[in-house]
């Protein structure tokens, strides 16, 4: 009946209950449940409470026990607690309260206790992996030096071979990186390169790629030179082989390949070093991803606005140090607000996209174009004169009125106004918007969708 009676009420405590008849398969029960705390009578038919007490205790020492007794002598109640109860009740209880409150602040106790010991793993783990090697420790800091330095996977790998050299016996030192366009395959050694051997090497690589992550089109690049076979079976060679991923993205494979077979702490050793070559790939990718968005527009992929200005500052002093010339275009697109306001904003980005394609897909490699502003942009001609950039800028507006924009069903025209102005010595960046932009009210001021480019 008090069985009964507690389990009803702990439960309706907000507790989750396991009451038990008769002595259960305890270490199982323990390991399924794993129990905050265990209630125990001292006094029970066919077993001591005192005995199941300690084997509880063998189990795992840190689950605490409330003993519970209204029978028991002075000298069970003290050998209770030398065995390590948490707390005595004596039965029968003042009040239900009472007893929720002992069992909670058991409970809790024991969660504290947990933490504390996960928290004490942690340290420990910290402490572990802050003992790494001085070796390690320089390899660790060389990759971290090239976070910054280099765009080049290639760079990272190559170091890394000459860094694993320090801690690991091999021969070739071999990488497969996996982008959208190409499986690029690099074999490093210190030895005469032998085709043959590296083709050979690189089917282990490649073999390792899961069927399916083999893009159509894919090229498997070797050494540079795309192949169209890797090689032959490996049998005469001992090979470590581990994945260059993280949670979010595998970057590829690398191996060490040498005569005779790797051991358990080698592999050990190549998997934590490959973690850190993996690491710094993924934070050049990110550095990579943060320098473009940095520098680009999020709508168009054109460059922003900073950006822009930055380049035309530097083209003014260029110019001036050289005593060269250059122009700038600075469009703006015709009553965009009503393409906004007609179908909505939507169509009003997808159309800012358009015009930035159109343009790019109309300019030399070494000219720049930014969103200068809402639906203004800026072009920066380098060695252009005023009369060549007129003849680019006509040429770009036309592009954009033939192209318009495509919704559905329909066709939307496009027009862009544009205003030119061209450096000559002496002038500041600033005056050169002002002049590009004045033009570009008097494109607008006479009747839209054409250019303006007197040098005011």
């Amino acid at each position: 009946m008090l069985r009964a009676i507690l389990k009803e009420y702990l439960e309706e405590c907000g507790l989750r209950v396991f009451a038990y008849e008769s002595m259960p398969d305890l270490e199982k029960e323990l390991e399924e449940k794993r129990p905050h705390a265990v209630l125990l009578d001292i006094v029970l038919p066919r077993i001591s409470g005192i005995e199941i007490l300690k084997m509880i205790k063998k189990i795992d020492r840190r689950i605490p026990v409330i003993m519970m007794t209204g029978y028991a002598d002075e000298s069970e109640r003290l050998e209770s607690l030398r065995s390590g109860a948490y707390a005595l009740l004596t039965k029968p209880f003042k009040n239900l309260e009472e007893l929720f409150h002992i069992v909670n602040n058991c409970m809790e106790h024991f969660i504290e206790t947990l933490k504390t010991e996960q928290l004490t793993q942690e340290v420990e783990e910290r402490y572990r992996r802050e003992k790494m090697n001085a070796l390690e420790l320089d390899f660790l800091k060389n990759l971290q030096h090239m976070i910054g330095e280099t765009e080049d996977p290639l760079f990272v790998l190559k170091n890394a071979n000459t860094l694993l050299k320090n801690f690991l016996d091999f021969d070739f030192f071999g990488a497969l990186l996996i982008n959208d366009e190409e499986i690029a395959i690099q074999i490093f050694s210190g030895m005469e390169e032998d085709p043959a051997l590296v083709r050979t090497m690189a089917s282990v690589l490649v073999r390792k790629i899961p069927k399916g992550q083999i893009k159509p089109g894919q090229r498997i690049v070797i050494q540079g030179v795309a192949r169209e076979e890797v090689g032959p079976d490996v049998t005469d060679i001992e090979t470590v082989v581990v994945e260059l991923s993280t949670a979010n993205r595998s970057y590829g494979y690398a191996a060490l390949y040498r005569q005779k077979p790797f051991d358990a702490p080698e592999w050990s050793i190549f998997t934590r070093f490959c973690s850190h070559i993996t690491l710094t790939l993924e934070k050049i990718s990110l550095f990579n991803e943060v320098k473009t968005l940095s520098i680009h527009d999020g709508l168009t992929g054109v460059h922003n606005h900073a950006y822009i200005v930055g380049v035309l500052d530097a083209e003014v002093e260029r110019s001036r140090r050289y005593n060269t010339t250059f122009s700038v275009i600075l469009f703006d697109v015709d009553d965009f607000k009503l393409i906004n306001d007609e179908y909505g904003h939507l169509a009003g980005d997808q159309a800012l996209r358009n015009i930035t394609q159109v343009m790019k897909e109309s300019l030399r490699t070494i000219d720049k174009i930014g969103r200068y502003g809402g639906e203004e942009f800026l072009l920066i001609l380098p060695e252009t004169d005023l009369d060549k950039a007129a003849i680019v800028a006509e040429r770009l507006r036309k592009a954009v009125e033939t192209a318009g924009l495509r919704l559905e069903d329909k066709s939307v025209r496009i027009s862009v106004s544009g205003g030119i102005a061209t450096y000559t010595p002496g002038i500041e960046s600033k005056k050169i918007i002002k002049i590009a932009d004045d033009n570009l009210y008097r494109a607008k001021k006479e009747g839209k969708n054409r250019i303006y480019y007197e040098n005011i």
